[in-house]
C-alpha cells in the first residue's frame, strides 16, 4: 500500500504514526522533550493538508479556538484538575510523602503558571489529540471506548518523557491513561472543544509546576501514585454517574 492510499484509506492511523514517529524523534536525536509535544499537531496539519485542504485546516482551527461553550465547562475545566492536583497532595501524605504548603487554586500565582504551562505542552498536544484525531474515532463506538483507545495511545505516546522520569514511570503513564477520560468528559460536555481540552490539561499542569517547585525529590514518586489514584477515582465517578453517556454509541442517543 503507497503512503497515498494508506493516507487516503487510515488518516486517523497515519495521524498517529506521524505523531509517535515525530516526537520520539524528536526526543531521540535531541536527547530531551524540547520539541516533543509538537508532535500531535505537525501531524495533524501534514495529514490534514494531504487528506482534506484548507476546509479541513478551517475546521481544525475552529475546533482548536471552539470558545463559545457553556460557562460551567469553563469552571469545570479550571476546578476539576486543581481539586485532583490536591487530592493528590493529601492522599500522598498516607503514601509517605513529604507534606507541602497548602495551595490555593485561586491564587495570581496559579493564572501566571496557566499560559506558561499552556505553551509548554497542552496546546499543541491536545490540539492533535482533540482538535484532529478525536472527532474522527469511529461514531459506532461508544464514548468510553474511544477515549480508552485514546488513553492507551497517549500512555504510549509519553513512554519516553515517562522513561526518562525515573521512578515515576509507572504512576506517570496510569495517570495519563486516566487523566484521558477526565479530560474527554470536558471535551464532550463543551461542544468537542480541543480548546476546553487544552484549558484543562493547562491548569493540571500548571498545578504540577506549582507543587514541584522547589520540593524535595522524596515527594515526587509519592505524589504521583497519589495522582494516578485520584484520576482513577475521578473516572470511576464520571462513568458511573453517566453510564449512558459513555457506554451507548451516540447513534442510540
Amino acid at each position: 500500500m503507497t503512503t497515498t492510499s494508506a493516507l487516503g484509506r487510515h488518516p486517523l492511523i497515519v495521524f498517529f504514526v506521524l505523531a509517535y514517529l515525530i516526537s520520539w524523534t524528536s526526543f531521540i536525536v535531541l536527547g530531551g522533550p524540547f520539541l516533543f509535544p509538537f508532535g500531535s499537531i505537525l501531524a495533524a496539519i501534514i495529514v490534514l493538508t494531504a487528506t482534506e485542504g484548507r476546509k479541513g485546516l478551517k475546521d481544525f482551527a475552529g475546533r482548536c479556538f471552539r470558545w463559545r461553550v457553556p460557562i460551567v465547562c469553563y469552571f469545570a475545566a479550571i476546578l476539576v484538575p486543581a481539586a485532583i492536583a490536591l487530592i493528590a497532595v493529601s492522599l500522598s501524605l498516607g503514601f509517605g510523602g513529604v507534606a507541602v504548603p497548602a495551595l490555593n487554586p485561586f491564587s495570581i500565582a496559579l493564572l501566571l503558571y496557566i499560559p506558561m504551562a499552556a505553551v509548554d505542552a497542552p496546546l499543541w498536544e491536545d490540539s492533535g489529540w482533540r482538535g484532529y484525531a478525536m472527532p474522527r474515532f469511529p461514531a459506532d463506538r461508544s464514548r468510553a471506548f474511544n477515549t480508552a483507545i485514546l488513553g492507551l495511545i497517549l500512555a504510549g505516546w509519553h513512554l519516553p518523557l515517562a522513561l526518562s522520569s525515573g521512578s515515576i514511570a509507572i504512576p506517570y503513564v496510569i495517570s495519563t491513561f486516566f487523566s484521558a477520560f477526565v479530560t474527554n468528559w470536558i471535551y464532550y460536555h463543551s461542544r468537542q472543544s480541543a480548546l476546553l481540552a487544552i484549558l484543562y490539561h493547562s491548569v493540571a499542569n500548571a498545578m504540577l509546576l506549582m507543587l514541584f517547585k522547589a520540593r524535595p525529590d522524596e515527594f515526587l514518586l509519592p505524589f504521583f501514585w497519589s495522582l494516578a489514584a485520584a484520576n482513577f477515582v475521578a473516572t470511576t465517578i464520571i462513568l458511573l454517574t453517566d453510564r449512558k453517556f459513555w457506554f451507548e454509541t451516540p447513534d442510540n442517543e
